[in-house]
């Protein structure tokens, strides 16, 4: 089980949907090709492929993709801005159920 400090290292990024201007940059930026633009076009992302790069945030020209402890409580409420590439593993499903809980991310 992944607790504690082994869980810290985990944060993944928060995307709000409403802010994005359709741009790409994130997608781009992202060296793990964790991002992609969904059927409107709006940034969405690859919780599975994404590996706390942060590269994402800085590339953002509208500063609408946070750290996920740095998020608004309002960006985390959303839904649909993160999807999974496959079926996630039991270590992974432990570590979105206990980030989702650290982070009050609704699923």
């Amino acid at each position: 089980m992944v607790e504690g400090k082994e869980l810290e290292k985990f944060q993944r990024v928060i995307v709000d949907q409403d802010i994005c201007i359709e741009c790409g940059a994130c997608v781009a930026a992202c060296p793990f090709q964790a991002w992609e633009l969904d059927e409107s076009s709006k940034a969405r992302l690859i919780w599975d492929k994404c590996q706390d790069d942060f590269s994402c945030i800085g590339s953002c020209p509208v500063s609408c993709i946070w750290k996920s402890s740095e998020a608004p409580e309002e960006a985390k409420a959303k839904k649909n801005w993160f999807r999974f590439s496959r079926k996630l593993n039991d270590e992974e499903k432990i570590i979105f159920e206990n980030l989702s809980k650290k982070y009050s991310i609704i699923a």
